[in-house]
């Protein structure tokens, strides 16, 4: 089996693991995701809890921004013109 390969399935298993051992947080309230837009506008850390919430919910911000947190790395998504709390 190719180290590529094998990886990819170890990085799958541990993403597994991880997410079963984070505790159950509330979820976001809009709020809550709507400040968090504006920190991460600003270049402002966030929690370590703020980021394993973000990963466990991937909110959609404002209609058209849609937020998912992976390794600790938030990732921000504009889909301009397209309201995916509708999707």
């Amino acid at each position: 089996m190719p180290i590529a390969s094998i990886q990819r399935r170890v990085s799958a298993l541990e993403t597994i693991v991880a997410l079963t051992r984070t505790p159950e947080y509330a979820a976001l309230t809009s709020s809550e995701i709507d400040g968090i837009a504006r920190r991460i506008q600003k270049g402002e850390a966030l929690t370590r809890v703020e980021l394993d919430r973000l990963e466990r919910q991937s909110p959609i911000a404002q209609g058209e921004l849609l937020m998912t947190c992976h390794c600790g790395q938030v990732n921000v998504k504009r889909y301009i013109g397209i309201d995916l709390a509708e999707l």
